[in-house]
């Protein structure tokens, strides 16, 4: 059964099996104190500082039959690094899994079906930005407990933004507490993106031909972007397919947080083991709704 991290005496422990720790709702916890305190430095440390800076020799390729044209810099290698190094002091008793450690050994991502607490970990989310030079790009973790998301940051070096949720307390935006926007009004055009690469040609040429009405925002390929832009409930909806978990736990639990919904077509509740399928986000439940019976009928 799920139980709440508290702090005590500085340390972050366990409360009770079945016994949930309210901390005061308009405040972030020492937890999330802590996990932003953490990504900031990593990132100014290790990421910042290569931005533009990146040698030839710092951008390696990662192919798979996915993707073959998948990559990897020095950047993600290093903050990812040291990530695993300071995470679990957060959290006594977790561990990391890493999407670097993963592509080097695929048997890591089965830390999460164990009982112990574990960071997931996107060091650098927008690689391909990243290398290319610009923006947007960020760093994203989520501290996931047999498969249930309890806190969760997105940290972008760009305009020093931070985002941290933690589960059943709220979401924020460099401290202070996003609040879910009210729902467009009927007449308005939804706005949003569709992803379809890694989709079905079955499933993508309905969903765009749908998609065709309303207006359309080009992606950016950076989830932590998506993520936080309908937090901050700047996109009326985003659809993904492919659910990597460090892509996408980190800011479900800050949508989630903030008011809004990851969520698939039939209702069901986006979840971190889910690999692929439709899943629908936007920042407030009318919202939702009504992208879902327009995009999904």
């Amino acid at each position: 059964m799920f139980r709440r991290l508290i702090v005590s005496d500085g340390e972050l422990v366990r409360a009770q099996p079945g016994h949930y720790i309210h901390h005061a709702a308009a405040m972030q916890s020492e937890l999330l104190n802590r996990l932003g305190d953490v990504l900031r430095e990593v990132a100014q440390r290790e990421i910042a500082p290569r931005f533009r800076q990146l040698a030839p020799s710092d951008v390696i390729g990662k192919p798979s039959a996915e993707d073959p044209t998948d990559l990897v810099t020095a950047a993600d290698r290093a903050a990812e690094a040291e990530l695993t190094l300071r995470l679990p002091e957060l959290v006594p008793g977790s561990s990391v899994v890493g999407e670097e450690a993963v592509a080097a050994d695929a048997s890591v991502l089965e830390r999460l079906r164990g009982k112990a607490p574990v960071w997931v970990v996107d060091p650098l989310d927008g690689t391909r930005n990243f290398a290319a030079g610009h923006g947007p790009f960020g760093t994203m973790v989520v501290l996931v407990e047999q498969g249930v998301l309890l806190a969760s940051g997105i940290y972008f070096t760009e305009g020093d933004r931070m985002f941290l949720a933690e589960r059943g307390l709220g979401a924020y935006f460099n401290r202070e507490r996003i609040t879910a926007p009210a729902p467009a009004s009927p007449s308005d055009v939804l706005a949003g993106t569709v992803y379809v690469r890694y989709m079905p040609e079955e499933l993508a040429l309905p969903l765009t031909t749908r998609a065709a009405g309303h207006h359309h925002v080009p992606g950016v390929v950076c989830a932590a972007h998506e993520y936080t832009e309908v937090a901050l409930g700047r996109k009326d909806y985003v659809n993904y397919y492919r659910l990597l978990p460090w892509d996408h736990a980190p800011g479900a639990l800050i949508v989630r947080e903030a008011g809004g919904v990851a969520r698939h077509p039939d209702g069901r509740e986006y979840h971190v083991f889910d690999e692929r399928e439709h899943t629908l986000l936007s920042p407030n439940e009318a919202t939702w709704q009504r992208a879902r019976a327009e995009l999904f009928g």
